[in-house]
């Protein structure tokens, strides 16, 4: 008789639940559990129709760039996602419109150069800025040749100690992190300084941007091949018994597991697990933050027309927490090319008109601050005891920016734990 393949759930079907789940398919009969109607990774996607084409926007944007997501990409190239470049050039206002700094990029041999654009072509405060961030770039990237030296240094602190110019800090630098990070400044400067500049670091700048051509519907029907999927099975408990885990969902179902790979958002994990005191209290040190996403059609959010900015636009009011950023989706998604124009803006400050908007979402997105680092250090310790069954796996878990790579990485750790070869990495077998 064939060998018993052991069983094994996922919970949540986020891009780390979605690539944990392709990764253990083959060795482990995998049944998904989400509880919303469909897939995660897609839940939020809209339909846009316009000019007799009927086109899906994902909500929140997934970007992502060869530099940072490494894992990431080598996923999507090994299911056969699209990837096509696109341009995140900024423009940046303060709060009563007027232009602060405004670039664009252009692509020469698969890099991206940026160049002033409009009035900061001749604007010597923004040729400031410019030359304020060469520095900072320059002196990054020679600091994270000894980044052992940054593990214990905040963000925050770093730029202090390092003298970056404040223009360029609060203009572009907080700005841009806020939105990557979807967190406050405040949070961007709480990062610990070697993962920070190991982002910045990292040729994203240099390398541009991309996106998966055909979005996340896509994605996820590539990855849940080969698994069992149960929608609308919201997990309430999991429970550890003598030779396996049970799972029970809110309607009192349960079934049996040999592991489980937790792959929802640290509090909610948390909020799953019963009998695992010390793991749920190493959950509950993970700081996260709410974010607003709206999609609309509203050009007067903009510092200028949209024919004349870069893609995307920076509303930096004085005093503000958080930039209000907005995206126009149709320069940067290539299927979206040909209809009319419409925005994503996140952290809308100011409200677009009700007639224009299309939708509105809020979501949690996880932070990291050194006191989360050493606790995610010591909830990855638990991956490793002998006969460990349950298994956590999202981007708060990776010892990186909580971005769709850090999903994947962390999706790649307990893969190679319970294993499993991956595909993509020198010696395993296709």
């Amino acid at each position: 008789m064939p060998e018993r393949k052991l069983t094994l759930a996922v919970i949540g079907t986020g891009i780390a639940g979605l690539s944990a789940a392709w990764l253990l398919r083959n060795q482990y009969r995998v049944t998904v559990f989400e509880s919303q109607s469909r897939a995660g990774m897609g839940v939020h996607t809209i339909d846009w129709t316009s000019r007799g084409k009927q086109s899906r926007i994902d909500v929140p944007l997934r970007i992502f760039s060869r530099g940072y997501y490494k894992h990431l990409l080598a996923l999507y190239e090994h299911v056969g996602v699209k990837i096509l470049a696109t341009d995140h050039a900024g423009a940046f206002a303060d709060g009563d419109g007027d232009m602060l700094f405004h670039y664009g990029n252009f692509n020469i041999g698969g890099q991206s150069i940026s160049y002033p654009r409009g009035r900061s072509l001749f604007d010597p405060h923004a040729w400031k800025i410019g030359l304020q961030g060469r520095r900072f770039f320059a002196r990054a990237t020679k600091d994270m040749k000894n980044p052992g030296t940054l593990s214990d240094t905040s963000f925050g602190q770093y730029l202090q100690d390092s003298k970056a110019g404040p223009e360029f800090v609060d203009t572009v630098l907080l700005p841009m992190m806020s939105v990557t990070c979807t967190c406050d400044y405040q949070a961007v400067r709480d990062y610990p300084a070697d993962i920070m500049l190991g982002y910045l670091t990292s040729g994203v700048q240099e390398l541009g941007i991309m996106s998966a051509a055909k979005g996340v519907d896509d994605i996820v029907p590539r990855l849940l091949d080969g698994v069992e999927l149960l929608t609308d099975s919201p997990v309430a408990e999991i429970r550890s018994g003598d030779d396996a885990l049970t799972v029970t969902v809110a309607g009192g179902d349960s079934r049996t597991f040999d592991h489980v790979v937790v792959a929802a958002q640290a509090q909610q994990a948390s909020a799953m697990l019963s009998g695992f005191d010390a793991q749920k209290q190493l959950l509950d040190t993970v700081p996260f933050e709410t974010s607003e996403m709206s999609v609309h059609t509203d050009e007067s959010l903009l510092p200028g027309r949209a024919d004349q900015l870069s893609p995307v636009s920076y509303h930096i009011p004085e005093g503000s927490t958080r930039s209000e950023v907005t995206v126009n989706l149709t320069r940067t998604i290539a299927r979206l090319n040909d209809q009319d124009t419409v925005f994503q803006t996140w952290n809308p400050i100011r409200d677009p008109d009700p007639d224009k908007e299309l939708a509105r979402v809020s979501f949690t997105r996880p932070t990291v601050t050194q006191d989360s680092r050493d606790a995610m250090s010591q909830l990855r310790d638990f991956h490793g005891q002998q006969g460990n069954r349950l298994w956590f796996c999202g981007s708060y878990v990776a010892d990186k920016i909580p971005l769709l790579d850090a999903a994947v990485d962390s999706s790649v750790a307990v893969a190679e734990r319970l294993g499993v070869p991956i595909p993509w990495q020198s010696g395993a077998a296709d």
